[in-house]
């Protein structure tokens, strides 16, 4: 497997191989910068009620709503919910909640407020099956996962058609908002009040939904992914015409088995500068080798920093986080995997089990968590803003899961987390931010 090559000295790479895209990253920081700062911490202290006995919460991306480096857009994800017994089950707690996008200010007192709240809805003459309003919610559309929505007591409960699980976040220039979700690897768009009315699925998908424009764009490869783990980390260019949505995790191409054996990752560019969506690029990178969690680690946020070049983070669900790095990835000199054999999900072997006929995306570590003294965990969220004399603000948000860490006999097992935002400020020459 070749790497693009980028500026700095590179590391040795270890030999690629069905199983072993790379032994090391291959850019190295500068070893003269001095560490990260962290700069202060806000929580979000009284969560509002959302019934159930539960408080607001989920916060699942950072997006900055100005250059004040003191409001930023985020969104919940679907709401509280716990594994069940059965593996293709998730409990769901409060099954009518409505993912919302939320408007946040960090305070000088150290708290969160939410000075705006977003539900998102269904298209206007549209009801949804399951609240009876246009509210819609985060239950699972058949069409798009295998995973089945039960409740506290184990009953079924419904599909939902228009249902996402929330992830990631952009705020176009025109107002409207680019939403990720892990469902079957699918992007919703929804106007600048929360009103849907695009969703980009796999090729060959059967998903459907009453008033949406539904598009196939993204490769039929990408509809191997394994139950809730489909497109999570999303950003957009600084002119807001390109869209990036990166893989949560691996694909399950050719089998579940190969998720946990491969480290490959796609990355999809997508133009959104016109009415109609264009898929314009593939790329793929190496995550690094997940031996504690035996593939459980996430990309649960990536952000722009230049024409083709991302922050990507990869992470454990720990609290506090034992692994949790973000890394520059430049796909300037990678393969453009788009319509090539392995978008083929019959391509054997899959790329993610042999990628060595391609060039992966040149890889730097920017930001350790753990080794910076991050004691929050999960973080679903990350956005960059310039600081002075070249250097950059760098923000983190956990997510609290709504405070449910599991179910047990049925009663709610808190998980003592907290919504919260960290800021970081990276040395100069750590990143750099263009903003063209």
């Amino acid at each position: 497997m070749r790497h693009a090559t980028l500026p700095y000295r590179p590391a040795r790479c270890g030999r690629a191989g069905p199983d072993r895209p790379c032994d090391s990253i291959c850019r190295r920081l500068p070893t003269d910068l001095p560490a990260p700062r962290h700069d202060g911490s806000w929580t979000y202290r009284s969560p509002a009620p959302i019934g159930a006995g539960l408080g607001l919460g989920g916060f699942s991306d950072l997006v900055p709503a100005d250059s004040s480096g003191r409001e930023f857009w985020t969104v919940t994800d679907r709401g509280p919910n716990a594994d069940a017994a059965v593996d293709t089950d998730k409990i769901f707690l409060k099954p009518d909640y409505t993912p919302q996008i939320l408007r946040i200010r960090l305070g000088r007192d150290g708290g969160i407020e939410i000075v705006r709240r977003i539900p998102l809805r269904v298209p206007a003459g549209r009801t949804d099956p399951v609240t009876g309003t246009r509210f819609l919610t985060g239950l699972p559309p058949a069409a798009l996962t295998a995973e089945r929505p039960v409740g506290l007591a184990g009953e079924v409960l419904p599909d939902d058609p228009y249902g996402l699980d929330s992830e990631g976040l952009v705020r176009l220039h025109d107002g409207s908002f680019w939403i990720s979700s892990e469902y079957g690897s699918s992007l919703l768009h929804f106007s600048a009040s929360g009103v849907l009315d695009t969703v980009l699925v796999p090729a060959g998908s059967a998903y459907t939904a009453p008033g949406v424009r539904v598009l196939a764009i993204l490769p039929a490869v990408e509809a191997k992914q394994k139950n809730n783990k489909g497109l999570e980390g999303l950003t957009v260019s600084a002119d807001g015409r390109t869209l990036y949505a990166a893989q949560q995790t691996q694909l399950s191409n050719p089998d579940s088995k190969a998720a946990k054996k491969s480290r490959v990752q796609r990355v999809f560019r997508i133009d959104v500068s016109r009415s109609t969506p264009r898929l314009t690029g593939e790329f793929a990178f190496a995550r690094e080798a997940d031996s504690a969690t035996d593939g459980g680690w996430s990309t649960s946020a990536i952000s722009w920093l230049g024409p083709d070049r991302l922050l990507i983070e990869e992470r454990d669900g720990l609290r506090p986080t034992v692994w949790t790095r973000l890394s520059e990835v430049d796909f300037g000199g990678a393969t453009d995997l788009l319509g090539s054999r392995w978008d083929d999900p019959a391509t054997v072997p899959a790329l993610e089990l042999d990628a060595s006929s391609v060039v992966l995306g040149a890889k730097r570590p920017v930001f350790d968590a753990a080794a910076a003294g991050l004691t929050n965990g999960k973080i679903e969220g990350i956005s960059v803003l310039p600081g002075r004399r070249g250097t950059v603000e760098l923000f983190l948000v956990g997510d609290d899961d709504f405070g449910v860490g599991a179910v047990e006999n049925g009663v709610v097992v808190p998980n003592g987390a907290v919504s919260r935002v960290d800021r970081y400020t990276l040395p100069a020459g750590a990143v750099v931010l263009d903003r063209r």
